[in-house]
């Protein structure tokens, strides 16, 4: 499977994204920020720019490494594919989520039960930046 990230073409399977993180992670009080960069195994990058959502622990100051996987289903509003085995590599998993068709922070509970360290939510076409929120109390 393809990824399309603007005008980058990158195999899901061949992405290794060095995410310079302080990232959304996962349903806490905490705002966070990021500064994203992608790789592929050519040293090919693009950054991306980023709003930090309004809810979410804060990632390592050292920032977070991992592989970038394109969501299953890609919006992330029901139970997505979880990661590949642990046994199979010693990387981190970093879901790439599609914007809209449910709130934010479903989406990224759903990534968190899969078991991936960090979503990412794309928007769909646009490059407008929105800032992710949360629309249940004790989430936000």
């Amino acid at each position: 499977m393809l990824l399309s990230i603007g005008m980058l073409m990158l195999s899901a399977t061949q992405v290794y994204t060095i995410l310079t993180v302080q990232l959304f992670a996962f349903l806490n009080l905490l705002p966070v920020e990021a500064d994203v960069l992608a790789y592929n195994f050519e040293n090919a990058s693009q950054t991306f720019d980023d709003l930090p959502a309004r809810f979410g622990y804060r990632l390592p100051a050292e920032g977070l490494k991992g592989f970038l996987i394109n969501s299953k289903p890609e919006n992330a509003c029901e139970p997505i594919v979880p990661p590949p085995l642990k046994d199979n590599s010693s990387g981190t998993f970093i879901v790439l989520i599609r914007r809209l068709d449910c709130n934010f922070d479903e989406k990224v509970l759903n990534a968190q039960r899969a078991g991936y360290k960090a979503a990412i939510v794309h928007n769909v076409d646009s490059d407008d930046l929105i800032s992710m929120g949360s629309n249940d109390s004790k989430y936000s």
